[in-house]
């Protein structure tokens, strides 16, 4: 949706009064849902409505009203929004077109989204990496997947992997800045990043996202996504310790929030301001503002809220001095973080209790027997109900302690698990990315060999047979560049996919690369030991694919006149170095290139390693191994 959402529905408007096609009038009209949906359900349905009469006809435009039903109801009426996006998938799942695949993708995501916020991360996480990603990347758009990409980062920083979450998010943020026309998804993905950066400590790079979101925002002042940017400036002020300054921005954030998530943005916000309050001891308004928050279902309905809230309102008591309204919100909280010492913590909080209550009976009657007695027992008695208050109070808050370890050792297992479902998941695509890839240089290879350069030879030999007869010299020359064309032309497509390769083995293959890659001023050495003829073909590939990136990236930018191929094999470990003599590099600063990123990513999915040894003016050796036993 366009961040200049009052005058792009009055554009669309003006151009649904002149459209005449029903599927026009139908996009047209689910266009007008979104600008709507926010301000006005009721005209927003009736949208919906009149887009859906005129879908009747379209299949594709038929299943987007669903998806934009699914959306009106997302927050009031949750399981008729999640039908409404499993009849897109149901509808569409047929249709490979990408318009289907972007609709399908974006209600998974939706749909993923929900689950989430019944507090089920594992399925949110299982949803986009398995239906949302695989489908964003049939449909081709760049802004989609991104997106994607921005959700997984945002589950691994609500299970406190930062430093997972920041592979994510700079990700997904390579792929929205130059992908998106409208950068409502960039801001997300920046906002939350930023977020992230301080629960690192990455003050610095929060600061920068800050200042990249502020020439983004600046043409658009009424978007809601200013939230984002005052919150990441609040959590910014908080960590520099500006409090005064926090609080001023997350108040900005509360204010600017608007659209479909913009009351759990306030909750978000608030709690943050709740921090800020108790970091300052202010911890009255502290108080006041989590009692408010805890009053409200939507926001505790998500034990990850209510576990901070609880935690939140001890801190406070426990700082106006309320010790019994402490005690209160300790239990409760301590309850919450570790269900399965639920039981044995209300049964020490009941004996303590009881203790509490015979101690005082005892009190009472000793007073009766002993009235000459009263002052000095109940001075006695009072330091006793107090020690043993003050105890109760201490073993509750180990009791919590210990809940809390108990609770943060479990995500740390959850987290662990969806890691690996992460990890698979990344396997699978980059298997399909480098089979898509093969398979596409497979026919490329084809197509210039048995095709154009047929198509070539064939021209060739009929200007030589005219040449003959004529005799013309410029036809000769004519002939002599058409033959370099040729040359020139296989040799491109060997490179795309090596017949000796295919033919004769890796070994055969890198030996002959070494060849044609030579030239006058530069030696390239092949040395081989141990390399088996039975690796898979995929295998081999992969391998060769690696040591043409290298060899090229040697040639081009090092400016070697030296270069030196080794490969060699011990069991299911095969090891492939590249050495030259060129200017070298230093690989901290060196930003990684596109041809780096396909050499990882084929090292990753046979599970090897790298190793790069450059020093400037000195040469680069790059050592490699993989696991060729899959």
């Amino acid at each position: 949706m366009p961040l200049h959402q009052r005058g792009y529905a009055d554009s669309v408007a003006l151009l649904l009064q002149k459209a005449t096609n029903d599927s026009v009038k139908s996009k047209l009209n689910t266009l007008l849902v979104f600008c709507w949906m926010n301000t006005d359900k009721a005209r927003a349905a009736q949208y919906l409505m009149e887009a859906r009469r005129l879908a009747k006809n379209y299949p594709l435009m038929w299943a987007q009203t669903f998806a934009h039903e699914g959306y009106l109801y997302f927050n009031e009426d949750v399981p008729r929004s999640e039908a409404c996006y499993m009849k897109v998938d149901s509808l569409l799942r047929n249709d490979t077109s990408k318009n289907a695949y972007l609709l399908r993708s974006n209600a998974w995501q939706n749909y993923a989204v929900q689950q989430q916020g019944k507090d089920d991360d594992a399925t949110f996480i299982d949803l986009i990496l398995n239906k949302a990603i695989p489908l964003a990347v049939l449909s081709g758009d760049s802004s989609l997947l991104g997106s994607e990409y921005t959700n997984v980062a945002i589950a691994f920083t609500n299970t406190e992997q930062y430093e997972k979450a920041e592979q994510y998010f700079s990700h997904a943020i390579a792929i929205l800045k130059p992908a998106a026309k409208e950068p409502s998804r960039l801001l997300v993905a920046l906002y939350r990043a930023g977020e992230n950066y301080i629960n690192l400590g990455k003050y610095v790079a929060a600061r920068d996202i800050l200042d990249t979101m502020k020439i983004l925002l600046a043409p658009y002042p009424e978007t809601g996504l200013y939230t984002g940017y005052y919150m990441v400036e609040g959590l910014y002020n908080h960590k520099m310790k500006a409090y005064a300054a926090a609080l001023v921005s997350f108040d900005k954030g509360i204010a600017a929030s608007s659209g479909i998530n913009a009351a759990s943005r306030v909750d978000e916000l608030e709690m943050m301001k709740a921090e800020t309050l108790l970091e300052m001891k202010n911890y009255t308004a502290a108080r006041d503002l989590l009692l408010r928050l805890i009053a409200d279902e939507s926001l505790t309905s998500l034990d990850y809220n209510r576990v901070k809230v609880l935690k939140g309102l001890t801190s406070a008591y426990v700082g106006l001095g309320n010790f019994p309204q402490a005690y209160h919100y300790l239990e409760t909280y301590s309850r919450l973080s570790d269900s399965l010492y639920k039981t044995r913590t209300q049964r020490d909080i009941n004996a303590l209790e009881i203790k509490f209550r015979n101690a005082e009976n005892k009190q009472e009657i000793t007073a009766l027997k002993a009235k000459n007695e009263k002052a000095a027992l109940s001075t006695k008695n009072a330091w006793l109900i107090t020690g043993l208050v003050a105890s109760a109070f201490m073993l509750l808050l180990v009791l919590g302690i210990g809940a809390l370890s108990y609770y943060r050792n479990q995500k740390k297992l959850a987290a662990r698990k969806m890691q690996e479902i992460v990890q698979q998941k990344e396997l699978d695509v980059t298997k399909a990315m480098l089979e898509g890839e093969e398979g596409e240089r497979r026919r490329l290879a084809r197509d210039l060999h048995d095709g154009l350069g047929g198509m070539l030879a064939g021209v060739k030999m009929n200007l030589s047979g005219t040449a003959s007869v004529l005799q013309d010299e410029k036809l000769f020359q004519i002939i002599g560049q058409l033959d370099s064309s040729v040359s020139e032309l296989r040799r491109i497509a060997r490179n795309m996919m090596p017949e000796s390769l295919l033919n004769f083995g890796l070994e055969t293959a890198l030996k002959d690369m070494c060849e044609l890659n030579m030239a006058p001023g530069l030696s390239i050495d092949f040395q081989s030991l141990g390399v088996q003829h039975d690796l898979p073909e995929k295998t081999q590939i992969l391998i060769y694919r690696i040591a043409q990136e290298l060899l090229a990236n040697a040639i081009k930018h090092a400016g070697a006149d030296k270069i030196m191929l080794q490969c060699s094999q011990n069991q299911h470990i095969f090891y492939l170095s590249v050495e030259d003599n060129g200017r070298g590099f230093n690989p901290a600063t060196t930003k990684k290139g596109m041809g780096l990123d396909n050499i990882r990513n084929r090292i990753d999915f046979l599970k090897g390693k790298i190793e790069i040894d450059s020093v400037v003016s000195e040469g680069t050796t790059i050592n490699i191994e993989l696991n060729v036993n899959e």
